[in-house]
């Protein structure tokens, strides 16, 4: 899986701003943060079917 330099870029900084407290002892909200600092930079998150499902005709 190929990820854009952008994102890598925005999950770095976020982590590099969390307290230490926040990644050992609350790291949902440290995954919270990360999907709301890429919504505020204008990603996308949604969730990949798995290979089992039926997909649609694009």
């Amino acid at each position: 899986m190929s990820v854009p330099p952008a994102a890598i870029a925005v999950v770095r900084a976020s982590l590099e701003d969390a307290h230490l407290a926040d990644l050992l002892q609350r790291p949902g909200m440290t995954a919270q943060r990360i999907t709301q600092a890429l919504a505020a930079e204008g990603w996308t998150i949604t969730r990949t079917p798995a290979a089992s499902e039926p997909q649609q005709a694009a």
